[in-house]
């Protein structure tokens, strides 16, 4: 089988913001599942990031099918060259490569057919872009989540993302959701997808996520840092800090928990980069607490995190709706007891291996913080059944159930 394998969210690889989270691992650790299984993989990316892909080494060699129009390569190599400038000046470009993709995108005839030449085109999450749309080859999407919907409605705003998202699912294509509650939305939603046309396959975790009870040390035995104080205990968080992950309420309810209960020996370690239209609300919240109990790391290295993981006391993710929720199973499989939310997709994910709230309700996350701090034996508990469930969810897993969903869709007479 040769696959078209759509590597627009690996051109991220060296970021260190929001663009380097979830859907970055999720689409890094299928395409390694799949090299492994001897597939014939050429990588497309989306002309915007085709130069920064192309410009990444850690992946050796590779191929990159080079489809797009001498046009739409022009401003690719544009936004390439200007990623080093100011932060106003590549929004400018960034805003005006939209503009050109909604009104002036060339469509290719020499890459339209070099598509057709692949069994399938597999996404990962990013939209086809209008050559692979008018491509006559079958086609497999990811959907983490359809958040902006539920939040705003359909986008109709043809300059959103999610706009290219959401109005490009099709009744003739193929889709894989990552979790039972993100695919009856997404029937909800879009009605015309036949239910056999979407697959439901939970995600994997990292094989280097495990206990390591060395505090402060990473794999290679390096310090972690993040400013932790070595004689404190802390509570963590990894999110992208951004209003649907309840980071305030998070915040507000671990002040009221230790001034409620006088704990001196404690902090709330908040990793991840800030989304910049949430950066003044966060600093508006920190400026009314103590700043020595809240830490902001900032963006974590992948090799320190099963550390960071495995020390705290206690994870806690509030987030108010996830299509999945992958940090809960890597503090899982770490072995640290997790406090989550009981709405969307997080109870799929954390079974019976912690603690669900109501992430709106102050009461019960306090009532959360209280139990995993006085109770050893809940918590040692927590961390037991966390191990356990954890090891239900694989890469080798995941692949293998698209795999499947892909060769059914292969072999079917009417395809």
């Amino acid at each position: 089988m040769k696959i078209l394998y759509d590597c627009t969210e690996l051109s991220y690889f060296y970021d260190t913001n929001g663009h380097r989270a979830g859907v970055f691992y999720v689409a890094l650790n299928l395409l390694n599942e799949l090299k492994k299984r001897g597939y014939d993989i050429t990588f497309y990316c989306d002309f915007r990031r085709y130069y920064f892909m192309k410009n990444i080494r850690e992946f050796g060699e590779f191929k990159i099918l080079d489809s797009h129009s001498g046009f739409n390569k022009l401003i690719g190599w544009i936004l390439y060259q200007t990623r080093n400038f100011s932060y106003n000046i590549k929004a400018g470009f960034t805003i005006l490569a939209r503009f050109l993709d909604k009104y002036l995108y060339i469509l290719s005839k020499r890459g339209i057919k070099q598509i057709e030449e692949f069994d399938i085109y597999f996404s990962p999450f990013t939209p086809p872009s209008l050559d692979i749309q008018k491509a006559k080859i079958l086609k497999f999407r990811m959907l983490h989540d359809i958040i902006p919907i539920l939040e705003k409605g359909m986008p109709k705003n043809t300059k959103d993302w999610h706009y290219k998202v959401y109005n490009t699912i099709s009744e003739n294509e193929f889709y894989v959701t990552n979790s039972q509650c993100t695919r009856e939305d997404v029937l909800k939603y879009f009605p015309f997808i036949k239910p056999e046309n979407i697959k439901t396959t939970l995600l994997g975790v990292n094989e280097n996520f495990g206990v390591n009870d060395n505090f402060g040390v990473n794999e290679t035995g390096s310090a972690v840092g993040y400013n932790i104080p070595q004689d404190k205990k802390y509570v963590f968080s990894l999110c992208t800090l951004g209003k649907r992950k309840n980071v305030i309420f998070a915040i507000r309810n671990f002040i009221k928990f230790i001034e409620k209960n006088k704990i001196n020996d404690l902090v709330l370690v908040l990793g991840g980069s800030n989304w910049k239209t949430f950066e003044a609300e966060l600093d508006r919240t920190l400026k009314q607490y103590d700043k020595s109990k809240i830490i902001l790391t900032g963006y974590i290295k992948d090799e320190d995190l099963p550390g960071l993981y495995s020390n705290a006391l206690m994870f806690v993710y509030p987030s108010l709706y996830e299509g999945f929720g992958l940090p809960v199973l890597e503090a899982m499989k770490c072995g640290c007891p997790v406090i989550t939310s009981n709405t969307s997709s997080l109870p799929e994910v954390i079974g019976n291996a912690g603690i669900k709230i109501n992430p709106e309700s102050d009461e019960e996350m306090i009532q959360a913080y209280e139990k995993f701090y006085y109770d050893n034996f809940f918590r040692e508990l927590c961390s037991e059944r966390g191990q356990i469930r954890a090891k239900n969810f694989t890469w080798a897993g995941c692949a293998d159930e698209i795999i499947d969903f892909i060769n059914t869709k292969l072999n079917q007479p009417d395809k």
